[in-house]
């Protein structure tokens, strides 16, 4: 895609600070980090959404996640990620990515549950059913 930064990083039109890199993926460093490691893995093919990707290529993208979170915790001696995936982003960058950030204990960090409302067990049931309902 020609305006995405990270379809640019990748065909090296853009500067990056890569930390792993394969035939498929590719892991770099965020430039505006929450934390220092702060790190993005994305596969080279373009897709906004995870839709995108068919489960051999997600797998491909998971198995670079898995090996990227094994060397941030030995390099920051942590035995904590934050790890997230953005997917259809409205704002930021339109390439599914997946962020992984080192924690500590004195980072000021909560987990990502802290942030949400806690829902009652009948809105949990009302929840579930309707996403059983739509799920192929």
């Amino acid at each position: 895609m020609d305006t995405c930064i990270f379809c640019k990083i990748i065909a090296r039109e853009v500067p990056s600070f890569t930390v792993y890199e394969d035939e498929y993926t590719q892991a770099f460093l965020d430039i505006m980090p929450s934390v220092p490691g702060h790190t993005m893995v994305v596969h080279k093919k373009h897709s906004d959404k995870i839709f995108g990707y068919t489960k051999e290529e997600l797998g491909v993208m998971m198995d670079t996640v898995k090996k990227v979170a094994d060397a941030l915790e030995k390099t920051f001696a942590t035995r904590a990620l934050t790890i997230g995936i953005n997917h259809g982003e409205v704002e930021g960058v339109r390439h599914v990515h997946v962020h992984l950030i080192p924690r500590s204990t004195d980072d000021g960090g909560k987990v990502l549950q802290s942030l949400a409302r806690k829902e009652t067990k009948d809105e949990l049931k009302y929840i579930q059913q309707k996403i059983k309902d739509r799920i192929l």
